[in-house]
């Protein structure tokens, strides 16, 4: 019977939820680590990592350790419907906030409390239900609040509606310049992975481009978190020549950019995206990728352990199961990760999306022929399988260079999260040095 079958799959799904990184820091049994380090806060590894993710966001402005850290205690451990309503509280308050300052002249702090909204709004849409319609408005807040922070910025913002060539489509993003006219700069184009946004790519890597001198184009494609709040039906693709391709058709019309120093950054699955779409991208001038991911079924693979994929395919739920289950049958944070995974990659079961993983695989020979200067980034805490895969890319690859972050760089988390700093120096070092 399903039920009993359900039973079995949440069983496995607690034995690996329950897995984190031990108190030394060492990496999960599995082959991926979400990250290094622990902050303990819940006995929810997922929850833990997510914690981590907002608190890093701070070294650009995207939230206070005081702050993030009272939402944490609002938080039931493991319960996705607590955390939603925690973080979304708090970004309401902020946003408030920013508008009382605005009101009374207070420029600076205003996009200051509205940056934090914006960050807040996006870590409340994380948890949600990605069909609901709660969720997509939480995911709109993120974007009226960070236009509206940005607004306040000394750079120029333009909200960007990309044209994909279907119909009405477009891809949504943003391009930031410094706001001097008659000045070709360089120019870094960032997209994020499997649930970031545009707006938290430009507190992973924009805000430290922009301090730089560079532009900054942040896009969302085919699937991803700000692509699906317009287009709710929007799946992912395998490869992103495309999108890409027409991205940068659209950056290079733009005055303010130099046609001969251009960048693509992806981070998280986005690693993957980048790359499948710079390999048909020659007007590229590099490539960053943090980090280089090469097999996303292999990954996915190592990520829940074969047996719980093996279990998950035989009882093959359903897209209608997922949205049915009861809290009895499967705890809700089980539930939405898997429905989530189904919408994303398109699928109607778990079993086809299983399937679907194996389509997202960067061919041998595509790889060797990729010849631009080329950047990965991992961090010996995220586990053996990203570290194979940029490994396997950096020697494939026909000019690229890897950055292992070791464990005594405090970069031990998915990313970098842990240490955003020393991850923008990194990456931007390294291109500033290619683009002079």
């Amino acid at each position: 019977m399903k039920s009993i079958a359900v039973f079995g799959v949440t069983l496995l799904l607690v034995v690996l939820f329950a897995t984190g990184a031990g108190a030394d820091g060492t990496p999960e049994a599995r082959g991926v680590s979400r990250s290094g380090v622990r902050l303990s806060l819940f006995t929810d590894s997922e929850m833990d990592f997510q914690i981590l993710r907002s608190l890093g966001a701070d070294a650009a402005g995207g939230g206070t350790a005081g702050e993030i850290l009272l939402a944490a205690g609002q938080i039931e451990d493991g319960n996705p419907a607590s955390w939603s309503a925690a973080f979304l509280s708090l970004a309401q308050r902020l946003e408030k906030d920013g508008t009382a300052r605005l009101e009374r002249g207070h420029t600076v702090s205003a996009r200051e409390s509205f940056l934090r909204a914006s960050s807040y709004y996006r870590a409340a849409e994380y948890y949600g239900d990605p069909l609901s319609e709660d969720t997509r408005s939480w995911g709109m807040k993120c974007r009226e609040t960070f236009l509206k922070a940005m607004e306040h910025f000394p750079w120029k913002t333009e909200a960007v509606f990309i044209p994909t060539g279907k119909g009405e489509d477009f891809y949504p993003g943003y391009f930031i310049t410094q706001g001097k006219g008659g000045e070709r700069r360089k120019t870094l184009i960032a997209q994020s992975g499997f649930d970031g946004t545009a707006e938290e790519m430009f507190l992973s890597v924009g805000r430290a481009a922009l301090d730089r001198g560079y532009n900054v184009l942040l896009f969302e494609g085919p699937g991803q978190a700000g692509k699906r709040r317009f287009h709710p039906d929007s799946t992912f693709v395998s490869d992103l020549g495309p999108t890409v391709r027409t991205v940068t058709d659209f950056l290079l019309k733009r005055p303010e950019v130099n046609p001969k120093q251009v960048a693509l950054y992806g981070a998280s699955f986005g690693g993957y995206f980048a790359l499948s779409g710079a390999l048909g991208e020659p007007r590229l001038g590099a490539l960053i990728l943090n980090s280089p991911l090469t097999d996303i079924h292999e990954y996915f693979l190592a990520s829940l352990g074969e047996q719980t994929v093996d279990m998950l395919k035989k009882n093959n739920l359903t897209v209608e199961d997922l949205k049915t289950l009861s809290e009895k049958d499967m705890p809700p944070k089980y539930r939405l990760s898997l429905l989530n995974l189904c919408v994303r990659f398109g699928r109607p079961s778990v079993a086809e999306t299983f399937d679907a993983f194996s389509f997202f695989r960067i061919p041998d020979d595509r790889l060797r022929n990729l010849a631009m200067p080329a950047l990965g980034m991992v961090g010996a805490g995220e586990g053996p399988t990203p570290l194979k895969q940029a490994e396997y890319f950096a020697a494939t690859a026909q000019n690229a260079t890897l950055h292992v972050f070791e464990r005594e760089s405090g970069a031990n988390a998915h990313c970098q999260l842990d240490n955003p700093a020393l991850s923008w120096a990194v990456a931007l070092d390294w291109l500033d040095e290619l683009f002079r």
